[in-house]
């Protein structure tokens, strides 16, 4: 089939007040309530202060979470039936709800569990996280974890596309890299208060979230889903938990990620965000493909019927 692909933001699309457009919207506000009830508060009112989210990792990574599930539950009640869904980071979780796979009060509760150990791991004044921009980002900050990673802890956390990659490690390794990053004629930035995710300085919570994942309750998702952690769209439950057992500590591959919507069938795509953040992404990779930006229930749906295509290999299950 062709069709629709739906992508979910993660941390980078946290907005105050984000889930209110979404709140009238009778699909979207039983994801909502459901959340408030998991919860044990009002979400809706949580998240509208944006101290909250600036401050607080749990409040940030729900509120995400959430606003991502109950937009694509909107937009599905009225009619979109994407061909393949993803999530970036945090994001993933979401996209597991979306498809089917995974029931939203466990998600919502391991994410928030999730956030509060991360909020153990090492301090945005001792770790954190930097985008390489620019033309060649990926050669480049391969060199630059082979070179600074040999005298400090420094990984590439995400492999955004062809202009953008990023960089989890210590503050030092990180100084370090923006030298060298700078000297190779490119830019480093910082992404302040954020968490050095998808990398070795998260593994004590990886460690422990690996029992709650082991718990979850998988399905069969009505879709198939592109993990993060392997790029490669797939409907098998394990497979999707073992992309998910290794998520935190692994590279997001949304390079690869965008490749795959594309050869799964997409002929566009839908971000359900406040704000476009990986639409272009996506367009680093195809420039031509139309990006859809959903951002409340007014947002009009493609109107392309799906069509049959060609078959395109989607993995089921095997892989490691």
């Amino acid at each position: 089939m062709t069709g629709t692909a739906v992508v979910l933001a993660g941390e980078a699309g946290v907005r105050a007040g984000a889930v209110d457009a979404w709140l009238e919207d009778a699909a979207a506000r039983a994801v909502v309530d459901e959340a408030s009830a998991v919860v044990g508060r009002d979400v809706a009112t949580w998240w509208r202060d944006p101290l909250n989210l600036c401050c607080d990792t749990t409040a940030a990574h729900v509120e995400v979470v959430v606003s991502g599930i109950a937009g694509y539950r909107s937009l599905a009640a009225r009619g979109l039936r994407p061909v393949v869904v993803a999530g970036h980071g945090v994001g993933e979780y979401a996209a597991l709800v979306a498809a089917g796979a995974l029931p939203l009060d466990q998600v919502v509760e391991l994410v928030h569990w999730r956030a509060e150990l991360l909020s153990l791991s090492p301090r945005p004044s001792c770790a954190g996280m930097a985008a390489v921009i620019g033309s060649g980002a990926g050669e480049v900050a391969r060199a630059v974890v082979e070179d600074v990673g040999n005298t400090g802890a420094l990984a590439i956390a995400a492999v955004d596309g062809p202009s953008q990659v990023l960089l989890a490690g210590g503050c030092e390794a990180l100084a370090r890299a923006r030298e060298a990053v700078l000297a190779a004629g490119l830019d480093l930035v910082r992404l302040p208060g954020r968490t050095a995710c998808h990398g070795p300085l998260v593994a004590p919570v990886a460690r422990h979230l690996g029992a709650a994942i082991a718990d979850l309750e998988w399905s069969e998702p009505d879709v198939p889903v592109v993990p993060n952690a392997d790029g490669r769209p797939t409907r098998d439950p394990e497979q999707l938990a073992r992309c998910l057992r290794a998520h935190l500590t692994s590279p997001v591959q949304w390079e690869a990620t965008s490749r795959a919507l594309v050869e799964a069938g997409a002929t566009e795509v839908v971000e359900v965000a406040a704000v476009p953040v990986l639409g272009p992404l996506v367009r680093q990779v195809h420039p031509d493909l139309p990006v859809h930006l959903a951002a409340g229930p007014g947002t009009p749906l493609p109107t392309t019927p799906p069509e049959p295509a060609p078959a395109v290999p989607v993995h089921t299950g095997g892989e490691t």
